[in-house]
């Protein structure tokens, strides 16, 4: 599945060149008709060589005021199709095209020279020509053959097909990593369908069911329908032009520049590290804090360009950015990037995404900061995965193989390696760097710890409290905790965790007003002293050291009872519904020879935990 893009000046002819090729119109839009000039994404598709196969094509705006919406669409093509004008030759937004496809580094492609209708003079072509080759040379297109066509005779198109499918068959593949990911460039609403957006699928394949995940917003939905090249399919492939129907999705939820995935896939950012090249063509340097417009992807967004290492980044010299994001947008390391200047607009350079995730912003001459984006940018296959798994522990192999720029079989090799020698930690399905894992168990250690200190009439720390000071999601938490309570490192009891040692001891009074609460139960049996009088008994410290203990139970804000008298009580209410199959509140107060606040307190609490169901004024047996 392949995927061109037209590139070049506007009224070179890209948008008729298109028709003339494949028949359809890429341009849509009324005011597109009336103004006889791209203005937004066109689309359109091919059947190329001997079997026909169909390779989308993205017909992208050449003035000057749409480069913008060209971004949009020229990140996800396999190569590019060049248009210039013969009779007009090299021009501003030819070389501004150019200048993106090779910061964008898109693999070649094929130049086309349009429009030799309107040129008698073969020295003009000659010219032309020579020309194109200077301004190609040491460009992403400096070995791309130059074709010269006529959209309106049919010149030259026959051989633009074959020169096409030649070029074509040097790509390789678009790789399936089960990692689907689709950059919106396209929304829009069908009566009777809802949300449909479009894009070019990359990293893995979509079927009808799918469950996705829109980024940055993190809303998700199901794939209802799929098409590419309109023709309804039950599974997209990557490298082709896909337009999904969206279920759970409305058409306000997702916009262009928003990424669709399988949950989990990409995240989101405010903030990413970058190696950055400045164009000779800006001029003048990039200086610190520099605001400028950011294009990835299909998104686009302000951010302030931080310059790191040096005070600013001079017209053609590469340098290193962590670009600051006026909100946030989802992207992957490798992601190849362009920066605009906003005005006067202006394309003054791009790069390739170091880290997503940056985490922090950095100290700007921090030599380690530097030393790190080097090693992103060039490390060791161990070095690459252990800062990579710094950056996202814990991970799962998949998702760091997804996420590190190395071949599959080099990642899973040196991650095998990794932790034989000890340097990688997996725990469940997840892996840890060795001083990351050390560094959490020791966190929960400290946590607990001091949890008990302060609160010695505790039992221990309640699950979801030591979750939020660990500050983990659920997920990691849940492979922590079974882990540390297989080891012996914690204990668990009644949904409390505890360090081993740990124990609730009274003191002598306490104790003595432990003992005399506890038979004030006894005397007073369904009856039982309310909430607030046990509190003042025995204090609220005391109290709540009973409940974790399980000597109490609380049924609700004012009914309490003890362990023995609560479960006296459910085994009586039993062996009545076992005979009576139904018992209503009065029937209740009258069994336990208590008040209603006590009947509709205890049936409440055995609705809520399932022993019973309601069923109007009555409960029965829940199953």
């Amino acid at each position: 599945m392949y995927v061109i893009g037209t590139a070049g000046h506007v009224d070179h002819g890209k948008s008729t060149l298109i028709e003339a090729l494949t028949g359809i119109d890429p341009d849509r839009l009324a005011e597109e008709k009336e103004r006889e000039m791209t203005i937004d994404l066109g689309f359109a598709w091919i059947q190329l060589g001997d079997d026909g196969e169909t390779v989308g094509i993205v017909d992208v705006p050449g003035h000057r005021d749409f480069i913008e919406n060209m971004l949009a669409g020229v990140g996800g093509i396999d190569m590019a199709v060049f248009v210039v004008a013969a009779d007009e030759g090299v021009m501003p937004q030819t070389t501004e095209h150019l200048a993106i496809l090779n910061l964008l580094e898109i693999n070649g492609g094929v130049i086309a020279l349009t429009k030799i209708d309107m040129v008698d003079d073969p020295d003009w072509i000659e010219l032309v020509t020579l020309d194109l080759h200077e301004t190609l040379e040491g460009t992403v297109l400096e070995n791309a053959p130059i074709m010269p066509v006529s959209a309106k005779t049919g010149e030259g198109l026959a051989a633009l097909r074959e020169m096409l499918w030649k070029e074509l068959q040097n790509r390789p593949e678009r790789a399936d990593n089960g990692r689907p990911q689709l950059p919106v460039d396209r929304v829009f609403t069908l009566s009777g369908f809802g949300t449909v957006v479009t894009g070019t699928l990359t990293n893995g394949r979509l079927q009808l069911g799918d469950t996705i995940e829109i980024q940055p917003s993190g809303r998700k939905g199901r794939v209802r329908g799929l098409q590419t090249h309109n023709h309804k399919i039950d599974i997209a492939h990557p490298g082709s032009r896909v337009a999904i129907n969206l279920t759970g999705i409305g058409r306000d939820e997702v916009k262009r520049g928003d990424v669709i995935a399988a949950p989990n896939v990409i995240g989101n950012t405010i903030l990413l590290d970058a190696a950055y090249t400045h164009l000779a063509s800006a001029g003048k340097p990039l200086k610190h804090n520099t605001e400028v417009k950011l294009f990835i992807g299909a998104a686009e967004v302000m951010a302030r360009a931080r310059v790191l290492g040096d005070k600013q980044i001079e017209a053609g010299q590469n340098g290193w950015l962590q670009l600051a994001l006026a909100h946030p947008i989802a992207t992957a390391r490798g992601d190849k990037f362009i920066l605009r200047r906003p005005s006067p607009g202006m394309t003054i350079g791009g790069g390739r995404v170091l880290d997503p995730q940056p985490g922090r912003r950095h100290r700007r001459f921090k030599g380690n900061v530097t030393a790190r984006l080097q090693t992103l940018a060039e490390g060791t296959p161990s070095e690459l995965l252990m800062q990579r798994l710094a950056r996202l522990e814990p991970a799962k192999a998949e998702r760091l193989i997804g996420e590190v720029e190395l071949d599959r079989k080099t990642a899973v090799e040196t991650i095998k390696t990794l932790e034989e020698e000890g340097q990688i930690v997996r725990v469940s399905k997840l892996l840890f760097t060795h001083a990351g894992w050390q560094r959490l168990i020791q966190k929960m250690i400290t946590l607990t710890t001091a949890h008990h200190r302060q609160n010695r009439l505790r039992l221990g720390i309640p699950r979801e409290e030591l979750r939020s000071k660990l500050q983990v999601k659920p997920s990691i938490f849940t492979v922590l905790i079974e882990q540390a309570v297989n080891d012996g490192t914690l204990q668990e009891d009644h949904g409390l965790l505890r360090l081993p040692n740990h124990s609730i001891r009274f003191t002598g009074r306490e104790q003595t007003a432990v003992d005399q609460l506890l038979r004030d139960f006894a005397d007073a049996e369904a009856n039982s002293p309310s909430v607030k009088l046990c509190k003042t008994a025995v204090t609220d410290d005391v109290y709540f050291a009973l409940i974790d203990l399980g000597e109490l139970i609380q049924l609700n804000t004012d009914v309490v009872y003890t362990k023995d008298e609560y479960t006296r009580i459910r085994q009586q209410i039993i062996n009545y519904l076992e005979k009576k199959k139904k018992i209503n509140a009065s029937e209740l107060r009258t069994l336990l020879n208590s008040s209603r606040k006590y009947s509709i307190a205890i049936l409440e609490h055995l609705d809520e935990i399932k022993v019973t169901r309601r069923i109007g004024d009555y409960r029965e047996m829940d199953g």
